[in-house]
């Protein structure tokens, strides 16, 4: 089977890209020739390296972010914007916003509205010649762009995810979406709550194209660190803590949808309450440093100074992976329906029970486990985040007991090659389905020829 893999390749760490990534990891594994085509950066993420996926760049993102300025200007700001995420600097977009005050929803819109003929061109160029089975778009923004492409007569799946992204930042493509949705054969989701609660939501005329198949996670490093070489790693991140520290950590953007500011309210509930917790915020923010600026001043108006360490990003994956042993559970704040969280499945791969909203995929999730691998708070409830937390740290035991079963039912689930195996199903069915429109058709003519 080959598979056109089109990714926006964000100038941003993210779970689309991380499970993009894999994805094309193991569907060349189950056999499947796979050419990834990046539309505007190297798709930085931290299991392999861009050069060795092989993939095809498609725009020069300077052309878009100063449309009006010299072609070399353009091509040098491009080329920059590009070393510098492949080299491992996925914020590259806050950083050129710090630097240029380019207003990154305006980039985003002249790229998904105004693309210039000549990228769309070399895109249909370079999938001629690569002549796959299915094409496949690692997120619904990019319909747009399939719209604009020769129709080679294969099906398109897309995945049904990144697309509100676009949105929060002032580009609704929803009209797009749906300009196209005949385009599209079959939508994958990663959760049954992102159909129920996003797609029938936001674009309800594609809910009946919509397949589930739960995500995962690359299980390799699924091997214990040794706890010297944890605690060691660890250690160049923050300070040594006290040992009855409570530690919490937070793996996600620091950004207002991800909730951080919510494991800040629960951690002053917590010390309040006399639970000697600490928290870690593992990830950076995106545009600018404004809302980390606002977790900054709420870390003092909190009198939370000394018990939040502010990581930052973190590169290198067995380096995360430490922290996450090291720490006792894991937060889960999102203030809106995660259409799926590769966080969660990472923070029960390293054995830590997680305290989840019971709203999104986390449900879902935790449904596959038994014994539970966490609990439920309601959604944006911070004092049943804090009452949730409270509950592990006085139940070490169970807390354990929830570790475990977390990294079992990774292990058995919500591990990559299973994820791929149910894709590749899904492009088979399409393929089936669009073959099956094609005989019909030739009997329809044929009859018609008859009569």
């Amino acid at each position: 089977m080959r598979v056109f893999f089109a990714m926006t390749g964000q100038l941003w760490y993210g779970g689309v890209v991380q499970q993009s990534i894999l994805l094309i990891r193991h569907l060349r594994r189950l056999g499947c020739e796979v050419l990834p085509f990046a539309a505007v950066a190297p798709p930085h993420n931290d299991e392999i390296p861009p050069d060795l996926l092989d993939y095809e760049l498609g725009f020069n993102v300077g052309d878009y972010a100063l449309r009006q300025k010299p072609l070399p200007l353009r091509w040098l700001a491009g080329w920059f914007a590009r070393r510098r995420v492949a080299h491992g600097d996925p914020f590259t977009a806050r950083n050129g916003h710090a630097v240029t005050g380019l207003d990154m929803g305006q980039v985003a819109h002249e790229l998904i509205y105004r693309p210039s003929a000549a990228d769309i061109e070399r895109a249909n160029r370079l999938r001629r010649d690569f002549a796959p089975d299915v094409d496949y778009a690692c997120e619904l923004s990019m319909a747009r762009y399939f719209g604009l492409l020769d129709d080679l007569d294969v099906p398109l799946v897309v995945a049904a995810q990144g697309f509100e992204v676009m949105k929060r930042r002032g580009v609704d493509i929803t009209p797009e979406i749906r300009q196209n949705a005949q385009r599209i054969d079959l939508v994958i989701s990663g959760s049954a709550a992102n159909v129920r609660e996003n797609i029938a939501a936001d674009v309800p005329f594609l809910a009946a194209k919509a397949r589930v198949v739960p995500y995962g996670i690359s299980t390799d490093y699924l091997t214990e660190l040794s706890a010297a070489e944890a605690h060691e790693r660890t250690q160049r991140f923050v300070p040594s803590t006290n040992d009855r520290d409570f530690v919490v950590s937070v793996l996600s953007r620091v950004d207002i949808e991800k909730g951080t500011d919510l494991a800040l309210h629960a951690l002053r509930i917590l010390r309040s309450a006399g639970v000697p917790a600490r928290l870690r915020l593992i990830g950076d923010s995106l545009d600018g440093a404004a809302f980390r600026s606002v977790i900054e001043a709420k870390i003092r108006l909190l009198d939370l100074t000394g018990y939040v360490d502010l990581i930052g990003l973190v590169r290198n994956k067995r380096d995360k992976i430490a922290l996450l042993h090291t720490s006792d559970a894991f937060a889960g704040c999102f203030i809106r329906s995660e259409p799926f969280g590769l966080v969660v499945l990472e923070a029960m791969a390293a054995g830590l029970p997680v305290v989840v909203p019971d709203t999104g995929a986390a449900p879902e999730i935790l449904h596959r486990t038994a014994p539970p691998a966490g609990r439920l708070y309601r959604t944006n409830d911070t004092g049943q985040l804090a009452d949730q937390l409270r509950w592990l740290h006085e139940h070490p035991a169970e807390a354990r007991r929830m570790g475990q079963a977390g990294r079992e039912t990774v292990a058995r689930y919500f591990h990559a090659e299973r994820m791929a195996h149910d894709v590749r199903a899904v492009f088979e069915a399409a393929i089936a389905a669009r073959r099956q429109q094609r005989t019909q058709a030739r009997h329809r003519l044929t009859s018609d020829v008859a009569v």
